[in-house]
């Protein structure tokens, strides 16, 4: 039996681009990382977890896994854009 993922990973892919945005960019108000903040904690709150409990019962299709692992590689090059934004750090574990 596997899992199907596909809305969790495209809400994350989401929060990710968004992130990646807001990155690229020399100021960003406190507003919009306060807003930006409420979306990325709901994406670590409840679909990453997700994810990573499905992917450590082995419940992911290779697909699906390859798409977790793929995810997990992103939410790791941005760690110096979260940290800049003060945003939770995603467990990845």
């Amino acid at each position: 039996m596997s899992v199907v993922i596909d809305d969790d990973v495209a809400f994350l892919r989401e929060q990710i681009d968004v992130l990646k945005q807001l990155g690229r960019r020399e100021s960003v108000s406190e507003g919009e990382i306060y807003d930006f903040s409420i979306r990325w904690g709901t994406a670590l709150a409840g679909r990453l977890p997700r994810l990573v409990h499905y992917s450590s019962l082995q419940l992911l299709d290779v697909p699906g896994q390859h798409e977790f692992e793929s995810l997990c590689g992103e939410f790791r090059a941005l760690s110096d854009v979260i940290d800049r934004f003060g945003l939770a750090r995603p467990q990845l574990h």
